[in-house]
């Protein structure tokens, strides 16, 4: 009886090394290279690559390199043979089962959520001096995504500098990265294209229209590590390339090609295959192995400092720009007593403004009591003026007008705007129609 289950157990032992050896020996892996080595062939970017990747593969399957292993060694050790070749860190192999059984008892209900997964906008802020901190964790690829960044670019409409982090970033959608880019450039631009070689087909990337405010002129400094990667540093290179941004901290991954993934077929194994490369218009190249390299190369851990630190001189600059030219045309306005003069250059540094978001029509107003209160009414009327041009839905700018023209003595042109500021309440349902009936009455008992 001890013979016949010895003879049993040894049995087993043998069935379980024959099994085994199917799975993990050479014979099984031989069918999975030779269909990684057609893919490759067939996708990769590279064709020359393809083809001296797939004769070191052979060598490796001659040498009987794969022999034994277990499917996860066998994923990252043909991983690590794929890149020796092609030194592309976009090129993976993967075992998509895992042997080991999950320490979960059952599988959490809420990971099937995206609410519940690492969100792309990992938070931003307006620091002191108007400097913007924006921290993206990727570049999402869904409408939902391109809403957030319309979101985060509207909180920054204040800002006076960016900080753009993209330290802890590993990429994303191009498309998302195109958008994001967008916002920094108002002109019609070709920022990248994207070519593949399967379909001999080049896909071009234009600055791209956006729900926000652009923000073409405000300084922009961008925060890196060598974790940063593929779309990461798509846009990095992107706002570099073109001069509209500081790129601050360490050189990136040096992942320049887009990935397309393949199941292998009857297994449990997969492949990345980077079957495009991104070519910017400016370099004629990409980022591909090299990396991008930083303007001020530092530790990513003192990156931020030193970007706020720049960007506090910068922000004063811009602002200082955009708002200067205003306020010299205004002291010559009160410097020659004379509004009609000086109104088109007025109107125009306001409509520019406008466009930039850097004012709107209750700065506008604030900005033309200021010069009321303090009794240089020529500036006043200038730019309550402009205002009824720029506004003229708005009831309230009409009656601010006329109150500057009644001070300066023009009855007639006060009470015409006076009546205006109430025939626009009336149309447009203001609340505040009963106080601009009062101010007209009051305007007239007092004429």
């Amino acid at each position: 009886m001890k013979r016949i289950i010895i003879f049993i157990k040894f049995s087993i032992l043998i069935v379980t090394f024959l099994v085994q050896s199917i799975n993990y020996g050479q014979s099984s892996y031989t069918t999975t290279i030779n269909q990684v080595k057609e893919l490759l062939e067939k996708n990769y970017i590279f064709l020359d690559k393809a083809k001296e990747t797939n004769a070191h593969l052979d060598k490796l399957v001659q040498n009987g390199t794969f022999e034994g292993k277990s499917p996860n060694d066998f994923a990252e050790l043909l991983t690590k043979e794929l890149r020796k070749i092609t030194k592309d860190k976009h090129l993976r192999f993967v075992y998509t089962k895992s042997r080991q059984a999950s320490k979960e008892t059952k599988p959490k209900f809420t990971k099937n959520f995206r609410r519940y997964n690492v969100p792309m906008l990992r938070g931003f802020q307006l620091h002191k001096n108007n400097i913007g901190y924006i921290d993206l964790a990727y570049f999402g690829g869904s409408k939902e995504h391109l809403s957030k960044i319309d979101l985060v670019m509207k909180e920054m409409e204040r800002a006076d500098a960016i900080i753009i982090d993209m330290r802890r970033n590993g990429g994303g959608s191009p498309d998302t990265v195109n958008y994001l880019s967008s916002y920094f450039f108002d002109e019609k631009l070709l920022l990248n294209s994207i070519y593949a070689r399967a379909h001999d087909h080049t896909e071009e990337m234009w600055v791209a229209e956006v729900s926000g405010h652009k923000r073409p002129k405000v300084p922009v400094y961008i925060l890196t590590s060598e974790r940063t990667f593929s779309g990461a540093e798509d846009f990095s290179y992107t706002m570099q390339s073109r001069g509209r941004a500081i790129v601050i901290g360490e050189v990136t991954g040096g992942g320049a090609h887009p990935t397309r993934y393949h199941q292998i077929d009857n297994s449990d194994f997969g492949i990345s295959i980077p079957f495009a490369r991104t070519i910017n218009t400016i370099t004629k190249t990409n980022w591909e192995g090299t990396g991008v390299q930083p303007d001020i190369k530092m530790s990513a851990d003192l990156a931020f400092d030193k970007a706020k630190e720049l960007a506090i001189t910068s922000a004063k600059e811009y602002s200082s720009s955009a708002y200067s030219p205003l306020e010299n045309i205004l002291n010559t306005v009160v410097k020659n007593n004379n509004s009609k003069k000086y109104y088109n250059d007025v109107f125009t540094h306001l409509k520019a403004l406008i466009k930039t978001n850097m004012i709107n029509e209750g700065e506008i107003n604030n900005l033309g009591y200021s010069y009321l209160q303090n009794e240089k009414n020529h500036a006043a009327i200038v730019l309550f003026k402009a205002n009824t041009m720029l506004f003229p839905d708005s009831a309230n700018v009409y009656d601010s007008y006329a109150e500057a023209l009644a001070k300066s003595d023009n009855k007639e042109l006060a009470l015409i705007n006076y009546k205006k500021a109430v025939a626009t309440a009336v149309q447009q349902k203001d609340r505040q129609l009963e106080v601009f009936e009062n101010n007209l009455k009051k305007f007239q008992t007092q004429n």
